[in-house]
């Protein structure tokens, strides 16, 4: 099972500042709410006066996170980006916990992200239904959590989300599956993919309106060997250098400027030649495609960057 692990350690201040998120006695996938200026809050679907007393600010986007085998909203797959997103803008960040129906063989974990994706269309209509707009939300799942976006966006009420971005989404169970129990691109009205390690934990399929393949897509510089002696670091490294990229482009949106290739070859080969203005994590710049960018092997990872 540890070959899936979505596993991160943190530092002592997030793993405070986090282990009383998860209700130990609550249902199998929570949410929890974080703003600038409220506390952490959990937001409970059968109890309406929860929304309204959440602190949920209508004039902001809303961003939903969730994680993937083997985690939780505890990990830096979920801080990393939350914190990015709140020390960079105003927004409804959302934590989706669905680590009670993940924590078993992946197996198992596979028919856990069918519940949770369910339950995560149930929370999408909920959030409507309080006068959310979906044009206003943007989901964002890494490995089987991006599995997890795409089950619960396509059974959303009245319409498409904004945005799903899927962070290496995982490739083991998910070649011929049928398309509502993975991620696919009608989905969302936006639908970008970030792919890191599709050599093993991945996959190389493009899944979304924009495929981003950083340094071809199979592995990160940087990253140990895959070798028995450096197997689990290595698989740790690979697959969260895609939420790592993710949250680094947030703080910086000129951070990974990407060049078009012609096919998914050009892309798993580094081969892509062709310039744009587009750069990965940045909406605004986007135009359907495949891409390719390369990074350093440390962070920040941006080749424009400098160590600090």
């Amino acid at each position: 099972s540890i070959l899936f692990a979505d596993i991160y350690p943190l530092t002592t201040a997030d793993f405070n500042s986090s282990q009383q998120l998860i209700n130990p006695n609550g249902p199998e996938v929570q949410f929890v709410l974080f703003t600038r200026e409220n506390a952490p809050y959990g937001l409970d679907p059968q109890f309406n006066g929860s929304f309204n007393e959440s602190g949920f600010n209508f004039e902001n986007p809303t961003k939903i996170i969730t994680h993937g085998f083997m985690s939780s909203i505890k990990y830096d797959v979920f801080m990393l980006i939350k914190n990015a997103f709140l020390e960079t803008g105003a927004y409804n960040v959302i934590g989706m916990d669905w680590s009670a129906l993940c924590h078993v063989e992946y197996a198992s974990a596979m028919h856990g992200a069918k519940i949770a994706g369910k339950q995560l269309g149930d929370f999408l209509n909920w959030l409507t239904s309080n006068g959310v707009n979906l044009s206003d939300i943007h989901i964002i799942g890494h490995s089987l959590g991006a599995h997890v976006a795409g089950i619960g966006a396509d059974v959303v009420q009245g319409g498409r989300v904004a945005r799903i971005t899927g962070l290496d989404p995982a490739g083991p169970g998910y070649g011929d599956i049928k398309e509502e129990l993975k991620l696919d691109p009608q989905d969302a009205m936006l639908v970008d993919v970030v792919h890191t390690f599709m050599k093993v934990i991945g996959t190389a399929r493009p899944s979304g309106h924009v495929d981003f393949y950083p340094n071809g897509g199979k592995y990160q510089p940087g990253c140990p060997d895959l070798t028995s002696l450096q197997l689990t670091n290595s698989i740790l490294c690979n697959h969260g250098r895609s939420f790592q990229l993710f949250a680094e482009s947030i703080r910086n949106p000129r951070a990974f400027k990407s060049k078009r290739c012609q096919a998914l070859e050009d892309a798993l080969s580094s081969r892509c030649l062709q310039d744009t203005e587009v750069y990965m994590g940045q909406e605004s710049s986007y135009q359907t495609g495949l891409y390719y960018f390369k990074t350093r092997s440390q962070f920040p990872y941006s080749m424009s960057a400098t160590d600090t």
